[in-house]
C-alpha cells in the first residue's frame, strides 16, 4: 500500500493547521537512539541534578518506542512574533524570559488535539508526547528535514531559529517521510558569545550547572557567585534565543513600556495560592511558591528601589527559613548585613544564625 500523504490526509479530514505549526514526518523504526548520549551528559554532571529525561534515559532516549508504530508526526509551533522583545526593566522590577511569558504549549495541544480526534474516530493507534520526561522531544526533527541543532544546543529552523515548542505522535499510519535536509550553525557561535555564565562555552553541548535557566527552577540553594549572575531575571533566561541570527527579524521595534516586566514587591506579598495560579505553566518545584518568592528576592536584590533595604525587614519576619536565607543574603548585597543585628537578636534558628555569620565574615 502507498504511503498517505499528509497534506491530503489534513485536506480530506477538515484539519486547520495554522501558519505558525509546521509538521514534519519521520518512517519508524528509525534505528536511532539517544540514550547514550543522554547518559553521558548525566555521568559527566552536566545536567547538574535535572531530572525529567534524566530520570529514565533508556526509555526517553528510545526513538523506536512502539512496535506498532509506522510513522512518526512532528509538530513544531513557532512563537517568535507572540513574544515580548522589550529589554527594559525599572528598578524593583524583574524579566520574565520570552519563552516563558505565557502558556506557549497551549496552541501547541490544541493542533495536535485535533489530529488526535481524528485518529481516534478512524481507529488509528496513536501516542503523544509534548514535553515529557519519557520522550526526548528533538529525537525526530534533524531527520525530519524541519531544521538542526544549534550550538545553544536548542533545535534551530530557518526563519524561527529557537523560537519553537515541539511535539511528536506516533501513529500506526504510513504518512510518506517529509524530506532530510543538512543545515549548520557555520562559524556563527553568537549563542556562546552572549551566555552570562559560560554554560555554553563547548559548543553543542550545554553545562546546567551555569545556566541561570536551570538554577531558577531548581530546588537547589542557589551558590552565591549565581546569584549575582541571575541580574534581575525573575524566571528563565534566554540571552541564547535572543543573540541567535535564524530567529532574528529584520524589523526593529522599540518599546518603552514592557508588560512583562514584574514588580517584584508586590509579587513577594502575594499569596501563594494566587501566585502558583498566576504563573500555573512555570516549572515551579513541589508547586512551592516559596521557589518564585526565591527567585523574586534575589531579582530585587540585585536591583532594588531606595525602598527595597525596609521592604526586606518587614518581609524576613513573615517569611519561611527558605526564604529568609536569601533574604540575609540580601542584606549583605546591599551592604546592609551589620545594620540587622537586632533581627537576628530573636532567631531561634541556627542555620540562620550560621549564614549571617559567614555573610558578615565576607564583608570586607
Amino acid at each position: 500500500m502507498k504511503d498517505i500523504n499528509l497534506n491530503n490526509f489534513i485536506i480530506e479530514n477538515f484539519l486547520d493547521v495554522p501558519l505558525d505549526v509546521s509538521i514534519g514526518v519521520v518512517s519508524v523504526p528509525t534505528g536511532l537512539n539517544y540514550s547514550d548520549q543522554i547518559k553521558k551528559v548525566k555521568e559527566q554532571n552536566q545536567h547538574a541534578n535535572m531530572k525529567f529525561t534524566f530520570s529514565d534515559p533508556d526509555y526517553s532516549g528510545l526513538v523506536d518506542k512502539f512496535d506498532w508504530a509506522n510513522s512518526a508526526l512532528i509538530f513544531a509551533y513557532d512563537y517568535k512574533n507572540k513574544v515580548n522583545t522589550s529589554n527594559l526593566t525599572n528598578i524593583g522590577y524583574g524579566q520574565i524570559a520570552r519563552f516563558a511569558q505565557q502558556d506557549f504549549y497551549l496552541p501547541l495541544k490544541k493542533i495536535i488535539n485535533q489530529f488526535e480526534d481524528i485518529f481516534n474516530e478512524l481507529n488509528i493507534k496513536h501516542q503523544t508526547f509534548i514535553d515529557n520526561p519519557k520522550h526526548y522531544d528533538r529525537s525526530f526533527f534533524e531527520k525530519s528535514g524541519m531544521g538542526w541543532q544549534g550550538k545553544s544546543t536548542m533545535m534551530l529552523s530557518p526563519g524561527i531559529g529557537p523560537w519553537q515548542l515541539l511535539g511528536t505522535v506516533y501513529v500506526e499510519t504510513n504518512f510518506q517521510s517529509t524530506d532530510e535536509r543538512t543545515y549548520s550553525c557555520g562559524e556563527c557561535n553568537l549563542c556562546q558569545i552572549s551566555c552570562p555564565t559560560g554554560a555554553l562555552d563547548n559548543e553543542y553541548k550545554l553545562d546546567s550547572n551555569k545556566c541561570i535557566s536551570y538554577w531558577l527552577q531548581s530546588p537547589e540553594i542557589i551558590p552565591y557567585d549565581m546569584r549575582e549572575l541571575i541580574g534581575n531575571r525573575f524566571y528563565g533566561c534566554d540571552e541564547c534565543l535572543i543573540s541567535c541570527p535564524p530567529g532574528q527579524s529584520n524589523k526593529i521595534k522599540i518599546k518603552t513600556k514592557n508588560e512583562f516586566q514584574v514588580n517584584l514587591e508586590d509579587l513577594l506579598e502575594t499569596n501563594d495560592e494566587v501566585l502558583l495560579k498566576n504563573y500555573y505553566w512555570f516549572y515551579i518545584p513541589k508547586r512551592n511558591a516559596d521557589y518564585l518568592k526565591r527567585n523574586a528576592v534575589i531579582a530585587l536584590t540585585n536591583n532594588p528601589n531606595k525602598s527595597t533595604f525596609n521592604f526586606f525587614l518587614k518581609l524576613y519576619t513573615n517569611s519561611s527559613d527558605f526564604l529568609k536565607t536569601y533574604i540575609l543574603w540580601g542584606f549583605w548585597k546591599l551592604g546592609k548585613i551589620f545594620e540587622i543585628s537586632s533581627l537576628l537578636d530573636n532567631e531561634v534558628n541556627e542555620n540562620l544564625k550560621l549564614e549571617y555569620e559567614k555573610l558578615k565574615s565576607m564583608t570586607s
